[in-house]
Formats: C-alpha cells, sequence, structure tokens
C-alpha cells in the first residue's frame, strides 16, 4: 500500500528517455503519482543500456526511474498505439521529451491529444525548443553545456572547455517541467481544459549563465572563466589544508573580519587591498589573498578549520569525495538517502529527488523491470489474458 503523498491522485503517462523526460517523471512519481513508463518492448529506455550494467540492470537507468510502472509497447503499431491512447484518455498528464515533431507523426502531438482528453497536462521537454532554426538539433546535455556557454566558462581561463560532470541541464529541465506540472495542475481546476507546457535543456542552460550573460550584455566586455575562483565575491574558493581540501566562502566583510580574526591574519584585516569585498575581488589583490591564505590553512587539518570556521559564523566545509558523502553519519541522518531492494540487483541507494513535506513520506519503490507492470495495465484496460499473449506473440507488447 503505498504511502499518502501530495500527488497520489494524479496519473502520468511518461514517453520519455535518456534523462531529462525520466527523471521528471521520477520526481511526480516520488511525491506520490501514479507514473507509467512507455518503453520500446525490445530494447527499453536507451537508459537501459548507459552506465554501469549489475546483474542485467542498469544503475543509471534506476537512478532516474523509481517508483515507475514500465508498460512495454511498440507504439509504431497500430495496437501498440491504441492502448497508448486508451491510456492518455484516462491520465492527468503527458510528460515526453523527444525531438519536436517526432510524436506528431504517430498522432500524439499536443493538438491530436488533447483532442483524446480535453483535461490533459501535455508535458514537452527538448533539447532546443519546438521554434527556431536549432528546433531540430539533435543533441545531450553535453552539447547543450557546450553551447549556452556552460562549458566555456567552467575552466580555468587558459585551459580548454571543461563539461560539468552532473548532466545539468537535464537536471534543470526535469525540474522546471515538473514544476510547471504542479502549477498546471492547479491551472487547469480554473481554466477547465489542456495545458500546453514546453521545457528545454537550452533554457535551463541559459538560466545557469545568466548573471554573466546580463555582465556581457550590459558591459560589452566578454566576461572570463574564472575556474574555481568567483568573480563576485572573495576569498570564495577551495584551499588545501593540511589533510585535504576546504572551501571558504566569504560574503560579506563582517565574515572578512571574521576570517582573518579566525586564522590569526590580522596583517590582512588591516591591508587596504582587501579591506571591502570590491577591494579583495580585485584579480591582483585577490591572487596574494589567496596565496596568503594558503600558506596559513595547510597548517590545520580540514576538521579544525571547517570547526572553528563554522563556530565563528564563516560559511565552510570540505571537499568530500563521494566515499566521503556516504561515510558522513550526519548526512546519512538527514533522509536524503536510504537503501532500496531491487528484485535483480539486490540493496541500491535510492537519493532523494524532492523537498519534505511535513506528515507526507516519499514513496520508493525501485526502478522497473522492462515490461513489469504491462500485464497488470492492459488488465486494467480490459484485455484478457488471451489478448495479452497475442500481443505479446506479435511483438507489440512485452511481458515478464
Amino acid at each position: 500500500m503505498k504511502p499518502a503523498a501530495p500527488l497520489d491522485d494524479v496519473s502520468v503517462l511518461e514517453i520519455g528517455t535518456a534523462i531529462a523526460g525520466p527523471l521528471c517523471g521520477a520526481i511526480l512519481a516520488e511525491m506520490g503519482a501514479k507514473v507509467i513508463k512507455v518503453e520500446h518492448p525490445s530494447r527499453g529506455d536507451d537508459a537501459r543500456h548507459f552506465g554501469k550494467i549489475v546483474k542485467g540492470e542498469s544503475l543509471y537507468f534506476f537512478n532516474y526511474n523509481r517508483n515507475k510502472l514500465s508498460l512495454a509497447v511498440d507504439i509504431k503499431k497500430k495496437e501498440g498505439l491504441a492502448i497508448v491512447k486508451e491510456l492518455i484518455r484516462r491520465v492527468d498528464v503527458l510528460i515526453e521529451n523527444y525531438r519536436p515533431g517526432t510524436l506528431s507523426k504517430l498522432g500524439l502531438a499536443y493538438e491530436q491529444v488533447k483532442r483524446l482528453n480535453k483535461r490533459i497536462i501535455y508535458c514537452s521537454i527538448s533539447g532546443f525548443g519546438s521554434h527556431g532554426v536549432y528546433r531540430d538539433f539533435k543533441g545531450y546535455d553535453v552539447v547543450v553545456q557546450a553551447m549556452s556557454g556552460l562549458m566555456w566558462m567552467n575552466r580555468e581561463q587558459d585551459a580548454e572547455p571543461m563539461r560539468l560532470p552532473a548532466p545539468l541541464t537535464d537536471i534543470l529541465a526535469a525540474y522546471s517541467a515538473a514544476t510547471a506540472v504542479c502549477a498546471a495542475l492547479h491551472l487547469r481546476k480554473r481554466l477547465k481544459k489542456a495545458v500546453k507546457i514546453e521545457a528545454s535543456l537550452l533554457q535551463m542552460g541559459l538560466a545557469a549563465v545568466s548573471q554573466w550573460l546580463v555582465d556581457t550584455w550590459v558591459t560589452k566586455e566578454e566576461v572570463k572563466p574564472f575556474g574555481n575562483k568567483y568573480p563576485a565575491l572573495a576569498p570564495y574558493e577551495p584551499f588545501r589544508t593540511k589533510d585535504g581540501w576546504i572551501v571558504v566562502a566569504v560574503g560579506n566583510d563582517e565574515q572578512w573580519l571574521s576570517l582573518c580574526q579566525a586564522t590569526g591574519r590580522l596583517d590582512l584585516m588591516q591591508d587596504d587591498r582587501f579591506r571591502t569585498n570590491q577591494d579583495r575581488i580585485k584579480p591582483n589583490n585577490r591572487s596574494y589573498l589567496a596565496s596568503e591564505l594558503q600558506k596559513t590553512l595547510v597548517e590545520k587539518t580540514s576538521k579544525e578549520w571547517v570547526t572553528l570556521f563554522q563556530k565563528m559564523g564563516i560559511p565552510a566545509g570540505p571537499v568530500y569525495s563521494l566515499t566521503d558523502v556516504l561515510n558522513d553519519e550526519n548526512l546519512s541522518s538527514l533522509g536524503l538517502f536510504s537503501p532500496t531492494r531491487h528484485p535483480t540487483i539486490g540493496e541500491v541507494l535510492a537519493v532523494r529527488l524532492t523537498a519534505f513535506f511535513q506528515g507526507f513520506t516519499a514513496y520508493q519503490r525501485p526502478s522497473p523491470r522492462l515490461g513489469e507492470h504491462t500485464e497488470n495495465i492492459l488488465k486494467e484496460l480490459g484485455y484478457s489474458s488471451r489478448k495479452i499473449h497475442e500481443l505479446a506473440n506479435k511483438g507489440v507488447v512485452k511481458t515478464t
């Protein structure tokens, strides 16, 4: 029995692949929505073949597809398309993240779908949006990182462009779309009709670099890459310690004075080059300041510095490896991740995707096996066991 959750009266059909669409579905599912994931019966979602494979199952797929029901159906076949259209008549939300125009060839574009369901919330996520010359561009997150300026900015000034390790534009697009779906559920109550939502990876990439786009547009000067340093604040960067690395993030002049006192560097506090943040962020001043702080910070351990800085109200923290993250008992106690049992893989870590709702428990179930719920879904639609068997033999559906 599912625990009560904010969206437990919402049903979603996800025709998605890779990250953005599936993550949007996973966010809604964790908040209680019933999410039916449509997959090709022979190969499934592309993400089933990404990353590490354990006992035939992708950990990559697991991460973005928890809490869903898998319907393995070939929507390019007439009988498969009929199944999907019948589901569309019954659900609240449809999520898709194919290139614009792809689903229209199957009769599943917004204008076509809203004839089947006059109250459908139709959420499209694409790389570059549904209009303009880039509409038909093929591209994953790394392409959008390149074209949005993210890779250009994510480097030291003389280094090659660097991709962010996380698929940031996919993740931001998924959260943007999920937020819009929740708003559309509210809007639909007023409009009493279908709602169309569009989100794109490019939009989110531009949002991520928006401050530097504004700076460049206003000043007519290209913002130069700054690597680990942050041009708006100083010191605001990582430093080596006696046994590792920490980050120090001074956000105002009061914190700067506290940092000087904590490190015993009263000479820096009295130096006119560092009196205000505007003084400290000047390139030459910033470099000299960082080198002086580094001489001091290497004298103690990360734990000693972080404990002292936090006690004095200075934002600071250790630079963790992923193993460090998992071993930090304080993080574990926050309920941000927990072991979940997968029927094939065994125990897998589920990292929480959504905010905490007081009085509600996030729904956690492992990612589905390909076609795991096909039979039950078809029976709910009125298909007999004999008909389901016939469809499976014809390759229209896959059951487990």
